[in-house]
């Protein structure tokens, strides 16, 4: 608890210039709970470091083990925009 443990990189490409409007943020484990966990962005920068944007921090991402290979974002919390769905382990 409490250790920075991964990140969160979003692509969100804006439609008239192309430019990659994403965050990508630093996230430490905060919960687990049963199956769940919760991350807190503990940084956020913009993906495109050229990119003239404000990154909010404190975003919060509650995952859920719904399969062995398979974690879900579920919808409480606050995410940054472009930020995957579902993470699923290749073999």
């Amino acid at each position: 608890m409490g250790e920075l443990v991964g990140r969160q990189v979003s692509d969100l490409k804006e439609l008239t210039t192309g430019q990659n409007l994403g965050c990508t943020e630093a996230l430490r484990l905060q919960q687990i709970r049963g199956n769940s966990a919760v991350f807190e962005a503990a940084t956020s920068h913009p993906t495109d470091r050229a990119a003239v944007l404000e990154c909010p921090r404190g975003n919060l991402y509650v995952l859920t083990m719904t399969a062995p290979d398979r974690l879900t974002l579920e919808s409480e919390g606050a995410q940054s925009a472009g930020a995957p769905a579902a993470l699923t382990r290749r073999p």
